[in-house]
């Protein structure tokens, strides 16, 4: 891949669901990937083009992580990268060896 991707990770947390959602995930991802487009547009004038890619699945961030595919990483908030503090820390490690930039909307 010649030009590297911004990805945009959208999660949202079980207890964040209300009763409107119905248990779907559909409308808070909605809401979270429609905060975050703001941000990415008027907080860091990051476009939003071919060159940005939205993942749901943690795993297939990472995959693209390890193929050197992704040249920032835009989170909602740092607690969505992992469960634990140790579980962040180490990817926030991974995330500084591969040199990717962490944009934090929330913080």
């Amino acid at each position: 891949m010649s030009d590297k991707i911004t990805a945009v990770y959208l999660m949202v947390w079980k207890s964040e669901l209300t009763p409107e959602d119905g248990g779907s995930y559909e409308g808070p991802l909605k809401r979270q990937r429609e905060f975050l487009v703001k941000q990415m547009q008027e907080k860091w004038n990051i476009p939003i083009d071919d060159n940005v890619r939205f993942y749901t699945s943690r795993r297939d961030l990472f995959m693209d992580i390890e193929r050197h595919a992704v040249k920032k990483l835009v989170v909602y908030s740092l607690d969505r990268l992992g469960a634990t503090k140790d579980e962040i820390d180490g990817i926030l490690f991974e995330l500084g060896a591969e040199g990717i930039e962490l944009l934090v909307a929330k913080e």
